[in-house]
């Protein structure tokens, strides 16, 4: 393998991994890293036990990677072992119903203005320079049900298409479409007083 080995398409890689590569799986984890944390941290509020769950995520990949089937798609495959491993984690530790503003996840990579309903108008420019409104964008994901945060989050951050959205959550891309829509329109029943307070439009 060469040195611009990261340009190589993920079934290059994994193909790699599965004759027991270990710098190859180093470049997978480096592409997918970032993606499967802020999976997670969606589902868990928690930004310890998402980055516990994202490295126990690839432990199992990579002890299960010669299962994986080339030519099918990787972060499908992958997201299903986070999101099992964080529905564990959140249920276990679902008691604790209060969850705070975590400003390390939102330094980290907290996207705030990718997550906002587009009919609202925002000026993304705003978006970043606004601390309370990235707080209050935070505190409306954590309103959301985990079904409704989970899809605004790989639709909006993560730019998944509505057919992959349905292969990775194992549904119909009808009912995509709908807990989308419901998602959108209850941030922006969460944001609406906080928005016609502030000059942050367009």
């Amino acid at each position: 393998m060469t040195d611009n080995f990261e340009i190589y398409e993920d079934d290059q890689i994994i193909e790699l991994v599965q004759k027991g590569d270990q710098h190859a799986f180093a470049v997978l984890f480096k592409r997918y890293n970032m993606r499967l944390l802020h999976a997670s941290y969606a589902i868990v509020h928690n930004l310890q036990d998402a980055r516990e769950i994202t490295q126990e995520a690839f432990v199992k990949i990579y002890t299960n990677i010669a299962k994986f089937q080339l030519g099918t798609n990787f972060y499908t495959w992958a997201y299903r072992i986070v999101r099992n491993l964080s529905i564990d984690r959140y249920r276990r530790k679902k008691t604790a119903k209060e969850v705070e503003f975590d400003s390390d996840y939102q330094r980290n990579f907290s996207r705030p203005e990718e997550v906002l309903p587009p009919s609202l108008g925002i000026n993304p420019e705003k978006v970043c320079t606004t601390a309370e409104l990235r707080q209050q964008i935070s505190k409306a994901l954590d309103s959301l049900s985990e079904k409704h945060r989970t899809i605004l989050i790989l639709r909006e951050v993560d730019g998944l298409q509505y057919d992959e959205i349905a292969e990775v959550l194992g549904i119909q891309t009808g009912t995509v479409m709908s807990r989308l829509f419901n998602a959108r329109k209850n941030m922006q029943a969460f944001l609406r007083d906080y928005l016609e307070c502030n000059d942050l439009k367009k």
